[in-house]
């Protein structure tokens, strides 16, 4: 694997602001690329570090911890993804068309392999050793997020009220989250499931996302508004 941070001499005489953010920039890119070899996995902080450049002992002085790491991404992912949505959920002109709602859905998260691997990871693995401080922060974040998108889904979708639209995003992150691992298993599980006896067992992740939108959205126009608590 090539190293993609910088060079560590350079590392050590930076001190302004802007080096300081280069140098966490640097780590954030590092930690990309191996998420993106290989998942939540690969990224364990000594790779990370190794990948930028860096000793582990220089990455604390950015990052509490690998966690934040792929928090920070995640964030990033979560904001880029969510304002891709909002634009198509608004460029809709067929109003009210739940299949093109789902469709959406699903085109949005085609090429974002990134932020889907993280989101499924959130609760199990990446909250698991943040403070209570950090967990607050990130979960205002997920929440600011999918609230922002209630008007744009409620845009394309006129019939449903504020708490379909709360319920349906929540559900969906909820099975994207579920969904993902079974879609993306390990190789010895593929390698299973590539056997006829087994092959009616292999997901896709777009598709049944996209199913499960459909679906989602048929059913709670069928029923009483969910009396959950809603985001907003």
């Amino acid at each position: 694997m090539s190293d993609v941070g910088s060079n560590t001499s350079d590392w050590e005489r930076a001190r302004k602001p802007e080096q300081i953010e280069a140098r966490r920039e640097s780590i954030l890119t590092a930690a990309r690329h191996l998420l993106d070899q290989g998942g939540v996995e690969e990224a364990g902080l000594s790779a990370i570090a190794r990948t930028a450049n860096l000793s582990k002992a220089n990455i604390y002085r950015y990052f509490e911890s690998r966690e934040v790491v792929l928090m920070e991404i995640l964030m990033s992912e979560m904001g880029e993804w969510a304002r891709e949505l909002a634009q198509a959920l608004r460029e809709i002109t067929d109003k009210g068309n739940v299949s093109v709602v789902a469709q959406a859905m699903a085109d949005t998260l085609e090429s974002r392999k990134r932020y889907c691997c993280l989101l499924a990871s959130f609760a199990s693995v990446l909250e698991r050793n943040l403070p209570p401080v950090s967990i607050k922060r990130y979960r205002a974040d997920l929440r600011d997020c999918f609230i922002g998108l209630i008007d744009p889904l409620m845009t394309a979708l006129p019939q449903l009220s504020k708490s379909q639209a709360n319920e349906f995003l929540v559900m969906q992150a909820m099975f994207q989250i579920g969904i993902w691992a079974h879609a993306n298993p390990s190789d010895s599980a593929a390698e299973v499931l590539n056997e006829n006896e087994f092959s009616d067992l292999k997901m896709d992740f777009i598709e049944r996302v996209r199913w499960h939108a459909l679906i989602l959205l048929l059913g709670l126009e069928s029923v009483d508004q969910p009396r959950l608590r809603p985001l907003q």
